[in-house]
């Protein structure tokens, strides 16, 4: 009798371990590669493909006082975006941030740095996506 609950035991403690496994890969952030302009050019364009709930990262370097110009798009019109502030996790820029559920912003940089567009989809759906990014002097 024992050795029975001994196996049950083991059996609930590898099936809570695999669902807590499950449940931290299931929201997954993908680094890009850095956003980078072809010479002479001021944007870009990256297209994506969001699974689920998870989210793509586009680090972007700028200087403070350009102007960025970020728009994202889909046809179903599922996808939003939000701008992190260089070196700081939990800052965004305003009206980018992670209650504005921004599909389009234009503002001034108001630090040099590393910048992250992060891009999601809503409710969760998979959707492909364009990312049009744009900056300015």
């Amino acid at each position: 009798m024992t050795k029975r609950f001994y196996r049950i035991g083991m059996a609930a403690l590898a099936l809570t371990g695999l669902m807590t496994l499950f449940a931290a890969t299931a929201s997954m952030a993908e680094e890009k590669p850095r956003i980078a302009f072809a010479k002479g050019a001021n944007s870009a364009v990256c297209k994506g493909e969001i699974q689920g709930m998870d989210r793509d990262i586009y680090p972007i370097t700028a200087k403070a006082g350009q102007t960025m110009h970020v728009k994202v798009s889909n046809r179903l019109h599922l996808v939003l975006f939000h701008l992190q502030k260089p070196g700081k996790a939990e800052a965004y820029l305003p009206k980018a941030g992670t209650e504005d559920d921004a599909t389009e912003w234009t503002g001034v940089l108001p630090e040099s740095g590393t910048y992250k567009i992060i891009v999601g989809a809503m409710r969760g759906e998979d959707t492909t996506y364009t990312l049009d990014v744009r900056i300015t002097k």
